[in-house]
């Protein structure tokens, strides 16, 4: 054997190695995956902005006045679906001279057969205590709600169990599923009038987290159906 021959050999013979170690180890990592550590990546997705305000601020008696929180994400699905599959998001998207544009317009549609999960960030620190405000939007020059609403619509505002970050499915690539809902936790059935408006009790929203509803028909509601746009 030539020492050309006794290099390609090796050579050879080292790739081999190099590529089932490769192997070993890909499959080591697979099998021994620690389910808390991609637990932790998955909550290191969004970060806490406020890390150690609490101890900052622990005896502070500052109160804020309210603000409002615009759901992120609003999704529909059959209220007959037993795996509660939601539908691809309703948009208004318009093509433009920029390419096309997606405003934050959102459309809440709920009847007999359909059912509206909204979906909030809660961003603001010491402000943990919400309500779910219910009015229909005014239509102006920039703004059309294209209002649809049986007037003797109810809906029930339902908690729903913790859950991730939803996706704003707009293309329809992908599958989400709405939560089930909180055991004994409706926070209120409310009326939808054409004009006035109705809120909830408070309920805990704790910062940082993600609250999901469900507004679904009443049961206690003959007529019900509700669909409108509403802009941020």
């Amino acid at each position: 054997m030539t020492e050309s021959d006794s290099l390609i050999v090796w050579s050879t013979a080292g790739v081999a190695l190099t590529t089932i170690l490769s192997i070993l180890l890909f499959f080591n990592a697979l099998w021994n995956r620690d389910p808390s550590s991609e637990k932790a990546a998955s909550l290191a997705v969004r970060p806490n902005p406020y890390l150690y305000l609490d101890k900052v601020l622990h005896k502070t008696t500052q109160t804020f006045p309210p603000v409002v929180n615009f759901p992120q994400v609003v999704l529909h699905f059959s209220a007959e679906d037993p795996q509660r599959r939601t539908w691809p998001e309703s948009h208004r998207s318009r093509p433009t001279v920029f390419g096309t544009v997606y405003p934050d317009d959102r459309r809440i549609l709920v009847s007999k057969s359909v059912s509206t999960i909204a979906q909030f960030r809660n961003l603001d620190y010491a402000m943990e205590n919400c309500v779910v405000h219910l009015s229909l939007p005014v239509e102006t020059d920039t703004f059309q709600p294209n209002t649809s609403l049986a007037k003797t619509s109810a809906v029930d505002i339902w908690v729903l169990e913790d859950s991730e970050e939803l996706a704003q499915d707009i293309r329809g690539t992908a599958v989400a599923r709405a939560p089930r809902r909180q055991s004994l936790l409706r926070l209120a059935t409310l009326p939808f009038s054409a004009s006035g408006s109705h809120q909830s009790p408070a309920f805990r929203c704790p910062s940082g987290k993600y609250t999901t509803l469900e507004i679904a028909c009443s049961n206690a509601s003959s007529e019900c159906h509700v669909d409108f746009w509403q802009d941020r």
